[in-house]
């Protein structure tokens, strides 16, 4: 058969995001049928024109949709990523009415029922890790019933088949690298280009929607089928920055580790980084030198808060003395860092709220240059998500309506404080745009490009 696999719309405010997930399906699925990959985003001038151009020209039988993301960005910079998608497949549909389209990818998992009801357009819907039952799906597409963790019509009725397990690495391919050219996202930002190393997060935010779809087990990679990937990016794709794309990479330690002294060993001449835990257990000196060594020039830090209060209550493994543990370390060894916080979380006042400004002060004071003022950016209120223990909270409280489908954000951003956040954002985008017209004017990079 002939499998176009479609990375579909994302926020017009985000950076552009290498396709992984098609890659790994595509590494699956290209020895018993012809396979391309088509982007959305890297059309954003005519997308559906782009799109439409690719479906007449590769004439595909099955295509497969990876829905990524629902609104994402500032809540007053949200633009609606469902209307596009939607408008996608349905351009599909009229131009191939016969190809079937199946969709998958993150946002489809959130939101697999919702999204089955609102496009009749899509076929078959693949909930979770899909890269072998795909591949199952194709050899047997008129069957669908036979797989676990699939939707389906059956006449007017939506049938779910199951929760399907994870995929463990040993059954999983190397993701095909050679279908989507990586030099338009390298010119976007440094984290476009994703390598994973693990799989699931041990943690329990309650915010996370991680766990729902990946798990608490953590499945690791083999370190050196991670630095594997990383040589062939350097050697045959040119790409010199990317980003280890894990819920958390320094959890466990010793994996981590492994992957920095294999990179050290193979004398990878690569810039990197991803997101760290701030528990103080797992940031040892041992690792911060491997890292150090390896490559790695940003700690990526999203600890949400620094109130002990407040941490308690998003379900946080650190405390507000790890946080300044953080600040210590980057500035012993000498990296750059950058935050992410929700403002007006669960049982904020205004004494936490006023915390995470005085930790900014003094992580700027410590650090210097090297605290990323992208973390200005990376302030906002938090997303409700599906099936997480805030989307319980939020419907006990009566925050959102019990029948919400969510599609359409819901932040938790109750009473007065919430106009306290609008000032805090507002202020932090004009530093952040005063920062980056001054570094223009001098020649110098962006700081959401150069990170590391």
């Amino acid at each position: 058969m002939r499998v176009l696999l479609v990375q579909a719309f994302t926020a017009l405010d985000m950076e552009l995001v290498y396709p992984l997930g098609l890659a790994y399906l595509a590494a699956h699925i290209r020895d018993r049928h012809a396979v391309e990959i088509f982007d959305v985003n890297l059309h954003r001038d005519d997308p559906y024109a782009a799109l439409e151009a690719c479906v007449l020209a590769f004439a595909p039988d099955v295509v497969g949709f990876s829905l990524r993301n629902m609104k994402v960005g500032m809540p007053h910079l949200h633009t609606d990523d469902f209307e596009p998608q939607q408008r996608a497949i349905q351009l599909v549909k009229r131009v191939a009415p016969r190809a079937k389209i199946v969709a998958g990818g993150t946002a489809f998992s959130l939101y697999s029922e919702v999204m089955m009801r609102r496009l009749p357009e899509v076929d078959i819907g693949v909930w979770g890790e899909a890269e072998l039952r795909f591949a199952a799906l194709l050899d047997d597409i008129d069957h669908p019933e036979r797989l676990r963790g699939v939707y389906f019509r059956r006449g007017i009725e939506l049938v779910y088949t199951g929760q399907s397990p994870g995929v463990e690495w040993a059954e999983n391919r190397p993701p095909s690298r050679d279908l989507v050219p990586h030099e338009p996202y390298l010119r976007s930002s440094f984290v476009s280009v994703g390598v994973q190393a693990k799989r699931g997060c041990s943690l329990h935010c309650v915010h996370c929607s991680d766990t729902f779809l990946l798990g608490h087990r953590v499945r690791q990679r083999d370190p050196v089928e991670v630095v594997d990937e990383m040589e062939l990016l350097v050697r045959e794709h040119g790409v010199r920055q990317m980003f280890i794309c894990d819920q958390i990479f320094n959890i466990p330690v010793g994996h981590a580790i492994a992957i920095c002294e294999e990179i050290t060993r193979r004398k990878l001449d690569v810039k990197w980084s991803a997101w760290f835990n701030e528990h103080r257990n797992t940031l040892p000196d041992e690792l911060m030198v491997a890292l150090k060594r390896a490559g790695c020039g940003l700690l990526s830090f999203s600890p949400d808060h620094v109130d002990d209060r407040m941490l308690r209550n998003l379900d946080k493994n650190f405390r507000h003395e790890d946080m300044l543990y953080t600040v210590q370390v980057a500035k012993k060894h000498g990296m750059d860092v950058e935050y992410s916080f929700f403002l007006n979380s669960p049982g904020e006042d205004w004494r936490s709220l006023s915390a995470i400004v005085r930790f900014l002060a003094h992580a700027r004071w410590e650090l210097g240059p090297r605290l990323r003022l992208f973390t200005l950016l990376m302030m906002q209120p938090i997303r409700v998500y599906p099936h997480t223990r805030l989307h319980e909270l939020a419907k006990e409280t009566g925050l959102i309506d019990k029948d919400h489908e969510l599609v359409e954000g819901q932040f938790w951003n109750p009473g007065s404080l919430q106009y306290a956040v609008a000032g805090i954002q507002s202020a932090a985008h004009t530093v952040y745009d005063l920062r980056q017209s001054w570094r223009k004017m001098s020649g110098r990079t962006f700081d959401s490009v150069t990170r590391p």
